[in-house]
């Protein structure tokens, strides 16, 4: 007997409802941080173990355009009632018409991953730049953007509502690339003329902005030109502070512009330690296969609504390849069905043979880095061993990639019967078998996407996924307009003769875990979930018997009319909720 531990539930009621929940498991573990270096901006000078200066105007204002001359000067940076003070002066200096001051720590501190706070109170007016960045300390893997630039805390200073946060990664310019994730907006009569903690932690495959605690912001794709994921980001940085005037990011001030303008620091602080495990995979497209006959298409899910899969058969005619009921992985018993192409081509391959194809606008997939893409088959007619024109298992691409190894696309196809090829645009991930793939089993495979490399896994129903291969990667872009492919190519001249079933494409940096995790999804029907419904929690699920119990060592009773969606009246302060298949 399957059981399935999901949900353990805190419920507080009032007269006019639910007045809060907890679910066991649905918030992160929070990290054990330890402090390992801070400035609280104690006294009246300024620690010259912890900063520096740039000095001056750089190459063309920094890069940036920017119109000030940077100083160590007391009337540019001074320490003072508790606070760093960064002054922008309008002011003729050194040739320049405004001054300024950039900090940094640059040959006095630097950390690879933590934790990063900044309590700060930034300027207003047309033309201000507040800045707290990092910069690679030894830049490893070559010129700016190809070692990385972290940006923790940037502002307009037209646009006070309004901070951002951003990565520039890629190659060396002007090859670089970037993330500039969602802002963050402050609500009704705030801004960031009042002081806000700013915040960043960085971990090994995920870097996440947050505002007063609230994190509106986590980017987990980036790559480097001279190194393998998660290059550049796996290097010692260092901070800097700066207050600029003028450049390409907000314009250059203007008649309305106050000076000078201030930027206050009440601290900084660095942590290290222990950090929170990296964030799982998130699905972000699948094809079930799991729908009954009626009709010639399929659907797909989550973000998928509206996308319909159409099956044809080799003479390009609709037809319905839905699988029976318990034809599926994970059975018997789990209610799973296949897409079946079993006895519809003759052979293996067939030619021509069936497909089943989306070409949709509603794909958006864009520029993948870090990713999974899996998928379930079976062999109903075994692949002849030593042939090289084999089925293709799946074909995913940018626009309307004729087969796999097209650019911009993602795919596998038997190579020979005891062989299958990986092909992620130009790049052939061979994995190889000493015997012949089985006929009539569930075969699971996933290619994880890392940066520059790409692992192969393969399973079974009763066999965990394990490493069969690995090779270079390289993100691939899927655009807007992404088509798919299952059981055969664009002209339907490679299908294969068999099922297939759960088509995922999974996004982040998987290791051996994730993948099993991704493999065991397959194979068993989701499990619980919650709905708020209308003013009543209410628990949803697909398929199995609700099983509840007062604690996590039972006992377990089955529920009296049990069945979703299931409104919750708890009868005690706390509650177990399980499936039982």
């Amino acid at each position: 007997m399957l059981f399935q531990f999901l949900i353990r539930l805190r419920i507080w009621w009032t007269a006019g409802g639910v007045l809060g929940m907890w679910l066991a498991g649905s918030l992160p573990v929070g990290a054990q941080w330890s402090l390992i270096w801070s400035d609280e901006f104690g006294g009246t000078t300024l620690t010259a173990t912890n900063w520096t200066f740039d000095i001056g105007n750089g190459s063309g204002g920094w890069g940036n355009n920017e119109l000030e001359y940077y100083t160590s000067r007391p009337q540019n940076v001074l320490v003072g009632g508790g606070y760093l003070h960064l002054v922008a002066q309008k002011e003729g200096y050194q040739g320049f018409n405004y001054t300024s001051a950039k900090l940094k720590t640059l040959g006095l501190f630097s950390q690879r991953y933590g934790r990063f706070e900044f309590m700060a109170k930034l300027p207003t007016g047309q033309g201000y730049w507040p800045a707290i960045w990092m910069m690679p300390r030894d830049s490893v893997y070559g010129g700016w953007a190809a070692s990385g630039e972290i940006d923790i805390v940037e502002n307009r200073g037209y646009d006070p509502k309004t901070v951002l946060g951003t990565i520039h990664f890629g190659g060396s310019y002007p090859n670089q690339a970037q993330s500039y994730g969602p802002a963050f907006t402050f609500p009704a009569n705030d801004s960031v003329t009042n002081f806000h903690l700013y915040a960043l932690e960085w971990t090994t495959n995920a870097i996440s902005w947050s505002v007063d605690g609230q994190v509106y912001e986590r980017q987990t794709n980036w790559w480097s030109s001279a190194g393998a994921y998660p290059a550049p980001f796996d290097q010692p940085f260092y901070l800097i502070l700066n207050l600029a005037v003028g450049g390409n990011f907000g314009g250059n001030p203007d008649n309305t512009t106050v000076f000078p303008g201030e930027m206050l620091v009440d601290y900084v602080r660095v942590y290290g330690g222990q950090s929170p495990p990296p964030p799982p995979p998130v699905l972000r497209w699948r094809v079930p296969l799991n729908e009954g006959p009626g009709s010639a298409v399929m659907t797909a899910d989550p973000g998928g609504a509206g996308v319909n899969l159409q099956m044809l058969n080799g003479g390009g005619v609709a037809a319905d390849f839905h699988g029976a009921a318990n034809s599926g992985v994970g059975n018997p018993g789990s209610g799973n069905r296949a897409l079946d192409f079993s006895n519809a081509t003759g052979g293996q391959p067939g030619n021509p043979g069936p497909v089943a194809w989306t070409n949709s606008n509603g794909l958006g997939l864009g520029v993948l880095t870090n990713f999974v893409v899996s998928l379930w088959f079976k062999q109903a007619v075994a692949m002849a061993t030593g042939a090289n024109i084999g089925p293709r298992l799946f074909l995913l691409g940018n626009g309307s990639p004729t087969d796999t190894g097209a650019a911009n696309s993602l795919g596998v196809k038997f190579q020979t019967g005891s062989q299958l090829y990986f092909q992620q645009g130009a790049n052939t991930l061979s994995v190889n078998y000493a015997n012949a793939l089985p006929t009539n089993v569930w075969i699971f495979i996933a290619a994880a996407v890392s940066g520059s490399t790409v692992a192969f896994y393969q399973g079974t129903e009763t066999n965990p996924a394990v490493l069969m291969a690995t090779g270079s990667g390289a993100p691939v872009d899927l655009g807007t307009n992404a088509t798919m492919f299952l059981g055969n190519r664009a002209d339907r001249a490679r299908a294969f003769n068999g099922s297939l079933a759960d088509f995922r494409l999974t996004e982040g940096v998987a290791d051996a875990a994730a993948v099993e995790r991704i493999r065991q999804a397959g194979m068993y029907p989701p499990g619980l979930s919650l709905s708020a419904g209308s003013g009543q929690p209410q628990l949803l699920w697909p398929t199995g018997t609700l099983q509840r119990s007062p604690a996590l060592t039972g006992p377990w009773g089955d529920v009296t009319n049990g069945l979703a969606p299931y409104p919750l009246v708890p009868s005690q302060p706390q509650e177990y909720y399980r499936l039982r298949y």
